[in-house]
């Protein structure tokens, strides 16, 4: 009896040092198949927590997808997002219409994999716009035209709804960007913009269709404080809106970018479920 414990015993070890080896020889073949990470750049025009909160949920989404890949969302103001694109350090963008046809241009993304469809008060909404406000106590400011030779806060001139929206508009009404107002340039995030007004730093200001209702949700913002100069009246669309409205924002991949991956990565976008997290 005591001899076939012991040789079950010398089996053991010879197997758990036999297991040993194994796993040993195994790490370097693991490694050498890790996740490969995927960086996705996100134009940010809100707050960082905020753009992280929206798009983190779709890299988990797509790393289900492809378990082969690792997705890590970046939010990324305009410059850096140019610099990241321009030095390839990004894989796919999502940026607004007018910035992606730069980026384009410069670096020669890819066609729209897809275009986003907008949550709006549990609604799809693929189109955008800008808005156009003062505070609620501006008597003088009613109209586009009371605008001329005014003080304009905007994040900058390179957003379609954040600026180049309401230029158009202003264009259309005999008043034109910069030479007939001053621009005060705030810089993102939108909350930049309605903060200089509120603060008496400007007159007026710009930003994109539904950043003052995230900001009245976020409790940041009493909507009671702005008037909306040029308010539209757009069927299906639910947020102030003081312009027409264009295409939602486009994902695009980098010309480096392997094309099976990018159209695995387009698939999982369409084949989410319009109720679901990241969606």
């Amino acid at each position: 009896m005591v001899s076939n414990l012991r040789f079950e015993g010398i089996k053991v070890t010879r197997a758990l040092l036999a297991l040993a080896c194994l796993l040993g020889m195994a790490i370097p073949i693991v490694s050498a198949y890790a996740a490969e990470p995927v960086k996705i750049g996100v134009l940010s025009f809100r707050p960082k927590p905020q753009t992280l909160t929206q798009w983190q949920p779709l890299a988990a989404v797509l790393k289900q997808a492809m378990p082969e890949h690792d997705f890590i969302v970046k939010e990324l103001p305009y410059s850096d997002l140019e610099m990241d694109v321009a030095a390839r350090q990004l894989d796919f963008v999502i940026t607004n219409p007018a910035h992606y046809i730069l980026l384009a241009k410069r670096n020669g993304l890819s066609a729209p994999l897809a275009t986003l469809a907008a949550d709006a008060q549990g609604k799809a909404v693929t189109v955008s716009g800008g808005v156009i406000f003062s505070r609620a106590g501006q008597a003088k400011i009613n109209s586009l035209a009371d605008l001329r030779g005014k003080t304009i806060a905007a994040t900058g001139t390179g957003s379609v709804g954040g600026y180049q929206a309401q230029a158009y508009e202003l264009k259309q009404a005999g008043i034109r960007l910069p030479q007939d107002a001053k621009l005060l340039i705030t810089g993102t995030p939108h909350d930049n913009a309605v903060e200089a007004v509120l603060a008496g730093r400007a007159d007026a200001g710009f930003v994109h269709t539904g950043a003052l209702e995230a900001m009245a949700h976020e409790g940041k913002l009493d909507m009671a404080q702005l008037k909306i100069i040029n308010r539209q009246n757009l069927p299906g669309f639910s947020a102030q809106a003081s312009t027409r409205l264009y295409p939602q924002w486009p994902f695009a991949a980098l010309p480096h970018v392997d094309e099976n991956l990018s159209r695995h990565v387009a698939t999982a976008l369409f084949l989410l479920e319009d109720n679901s997290v990241a969606a």
